[in-house]
């Protein structure tokens, strides 16, 4: 477990592989990983990648301003639905095509974006998606 936000910035900024690989996998508390995001815009992307984050903070990050940030979360799983309808309505064409491999994607939300999806690229990736998971 990563204790302080110091320790985090330290492990992540590690020349050293299985130092700074501990940052996208281990646990630390709330505090920590809302003092990253707050006070240190620059590790706000090793928080979104880290696979242990709880849910409060994928929720902050999942409306955050910079796509990097909102793509990093798009691709986690589970997520709670209203993330899935936003991420499949967001602004970034990546993050929606991204969106449709997420294998926790409702299968109502990826129909609807091959339906419904302004873009034609983010139309057929969600259209290919839906029809692999039918068979």
């Amino acid at each position: 477990m990563i204790n302080t936000t110091s320790e985090f910035i330290k492990l992540r900024n590690s020349d050293i592989p299985a130092e700074y690989n501990r940052t996208g996998i281990e646990e630390a508390p709330i505090d920590v990983w809302m003092e990253l995001i707050e006070n240190h815009p620059d590790m706000k992307v090793w928080v979104a990648r880290n696979k242990s984050i709880p849910m409060e903070i994928i929720n902050i990050l999942s409306l955050d301003n910079d796509p990097v940030i909102r793509d990093a979360i798009s691709s986690k799983y589970p997520l709670d639905i209203e993330i899935y309808q936003l991420f499949s309505k967001d602004a970034d064409e990546g993050i929606r095509a991204k969106l449709t491999y997420n294998k926790g994607l409702p299968l109502f939300i990826l129909k609807d974006m091959a339906k419904n999806d302004p873009s034609e690229f983010v139309r057929t990736e969600a259209k290919s998606k839906y029809d692999k998971r039918m068979k």
